[in-house]
C-alpha cells in the first residue's frame, strides 16, 4: 500500500475532469468505479457540485453554526491523493472503498464530503480521493498538517492488518520517527519503485540501458503529448476566431476601398463632410480589434507553449534524479559484492578449525608456519635494536617525570602568607 498525497487546487470542476475522464480526453475508459461519501447523491458529478457549492458558502456555513469567523478565506478547498495496492494485489470495490474510509479517518477527514473514483489505466489497482476540506455542516476547514505521516502510519498498519510487509523502508522509517529522529521518505512513484525493483538485479550496464530506454520512451511521449494538444489548441482558435476574424477582415477590406477611391470632386465631398477621416478611424480601430485577437490566440500559445516547458524541466529534473539513484544502487551492489568478496578470500586464506570437545580455536598447520616465521623474523629485528638506548631514554624520562611532581608538590604546600609557618601544608 503506497498513499500519495497531490497538489490541493481550487477547482472540483476540473478535478472532476481529470479523475473522471482519460488522460487529454473526455471519454472514462480509465474509470473502474465511483464512490461518493457526505454528499447526499450517487452522483460523482452532482457530488462535486455540492463541494463546490458547500466550498462558496463558508462564511455563510460558518455563521450559521456559531463559529467565529477568523483566519483567512480558504484558497485551495479541494484536496486530493491516492492509495496504490501492488500489481499481485486485486482488491475487490468494497476492499478499496473501505481502505479509502479508513485512510480517511486517520486523518481525521471522515466527516467531509468526498468523491472516490477507481482507476484501471495502470497494472496496480489504485483509488484517487478528491476531498472537500470545507465542513458541510459547520464550513470549518480540514487541517492537512503532517498528512503525510499520518497516512504513512495508516499504510503500515494496513499492511500489518493484511498479514504481510511489503514496504520495509516505511516502517524503519516510522520507527526512527517513533523516537524522535526526522526522516524525510524519498518522494517516488509506484512506477518508479516497481521499475527499481525489477530491475535492481540486473549488471550495471543493463541497468543504465534500460533507463535510458524508459527516459528516451518518456520524452517522445511527453513530445508526442504536446504535439496533440497544440492541434487541439489550434482547432480550437479556428473554431472560436475565424468567423470574427473573417468579419473584421471582410470590414477593413470595405473600408480601405472606399478609401481608395480615387475622384477630385469625390476627395472634396469625403473631406468636406468628415466621411474620409471617419473611415480611417473606423480602419485603425478594425485593425486594432484584429490585432487584439491575434494577441489572444499568441498568449493561449504560448501559456501552452510555457506550460510544456515546465513539464520538460521538471521531467529532466526527474530523469536526473533517477539516473543518480541507479547510480547509487550500483554502487552499493558493487560495494556489497567487493565485501562478499573480501569475505570469501578471508575464509580462504585464515581457516580456522576448532574441535567439538573444545571451543578453542587453532590455526590451520599451514598458518601455524607462516605465523611461527612471522615470530621469528620479529624476534631478531628485536634482537638487533640497540636495547641500551632505549632504556636510557626511558630512564631520563621517569627522571625527568619524577622532578616535575616533586616540583608541583612543593608549590602546592607553599604556605600563602609570609608571617605563616614554613610547615604549614594545605589540606
Amino acid at each position: 500500500m503506497i498513499p500519495r498525497v497531490g497538489p490541493g487546487g481550487a477547482s472540483f470542476q476540473g478535478a472532476g475532469l481529470y479523475y473522471l475522464h482519460d488522460k487529454d480526453a473526455l471519454t472514462s475508459e480509465r474509470v473502474a468505479f465511483t464512490h461518493t461519501l457526505n454528499t447526499h447523491t450517487d452522483s460523482p458529478d452532482r457530488s462535486l457540485k455540492v463541494m463546490a457549492w458547500t466550498a462558496m458558502h463558508q462564511s455563510e456555513m460558518k455563521q450559521a453554526a456559531g463559529v467565529k469567523a477568523t483566519g483567512r478565506k480558504l484558497e485551495k478547498p479541494v484536496y486530493t491523493y491516492s492509495l496504490a495496492w501492488a500489481q499481485d494485489e486485486t482488491p475487490t470495490r468494497e476492499e478499496m472503498v473501505t481502505a479509502a474510509q479508513g485512510s480517511l479517518k486517520a486523518l481525521g477527514m471522515e466527516d467531509q464530503q468526498a468523491v472516490l473514483v477507481a482507476h484501471k489505466d495502470t497494472q496496480h489497482p489504485h483509488i484517487h480521493v478528491i476531498l472537500n476540506r470545507v465542513h458541510p455542516e459547520n464550513g470549518k476547514a480540514a487541517s492537512t498538517s503532517k498528512d503525510h505521516l499520518k497516512l504513512s502510519k495508516w499504510a503500515e498498519g494496513y499492511e500489518r492488518g493484511q498479514g504481510k510487509i511489503r514496504v520495509q523502508a516505511r516502517v524503519n522509517h516510522n520507527a526512527r520517527r517513533e523516537k524522535g529522529q526526522f526522516v524525510k521518505n524519498e518522494n517516488i512513484t509506484r512506477e518508479e519503485y516497481d521499475w527499481v525493483k525489477q530491475h535492481r538485479s540486473l549488471d550495471p550496464s543493463d541497468i543504465r540501458e534500460a533507463r535510458s530506454t524508459r527516459q528516451t520512451k518518456e520524452s517522445a511521449e511527453l513530445k508526442g503529448s504536446f504535439t496533440r494538444r497544440q492541434n487541439r489548441l489550434e482547432a480550437s482558435l479556428r473554431r472560436e476566431y475565424a468567423r470574427p476574424r473573417a468579419k473584421l477582415d471582410k470590414e477593413i477590406g470595405a473600408t480601405e476601398e472606399r478609401i481608395g477611391k480615387k475622384g477630385l470632386f469625390r476627395a472634396v465631398v469625403r473631406k468636406l463632410t468628415g466621411a474620409e477621416k471617419r473611415d480611417q478611424a473606423s480602419v485603425a480601430s478594425l485593425r486594432a480589434s484584429r490585432q487584439g485577437i491575434e494577441t489572444r490566440m499568441d498568449e493561449r500559445r504560448d501559456e501552452l507553449k510555457q506550460g510544456y516547458a515546465r513539464d520538460w524541466e521538471k521531467m529532466e529534473r526527474r530523469h536526473v534524479t533517477e539516473r543518480e539513484r541507479d547510480e547509487l544502487l550500483i554502487e552499493r551492489k558493487r560495494s556489497e559484492g567487493s565485501r562478499g568478496r573480501a569475505g570469501e578470500v578471508a575464509r580462504k586464506t585464515f581457516r580456522v578449525r576448532a574441535g567439538s570437545e573444545t571451543a578453542q580455536h587453532s590455526p590451520a598447520p599451514s598458518d601455524r608456519a607462516r605465523m611461527a616465521q612471522a615470530l621469528d623474523k620479529a624476534a631478531r629485528k628485536a634482537e638487533s635494536d640497540d636495547g641500551g638506548k632505549t632504556r636510557e631514554v626511558s630512564e631520563d624520562r621517569i627522571e625527568r617525570a619524577k622532578r616535575r611532581a616533586e616540583g608541583a608538590k612543593r608549590s602546592r604546600n607553599r604556605p600563602r602568607n609570609k608571617g605563616q609557618d614554613k610547615d604549614f601544608e594545605r589540606d
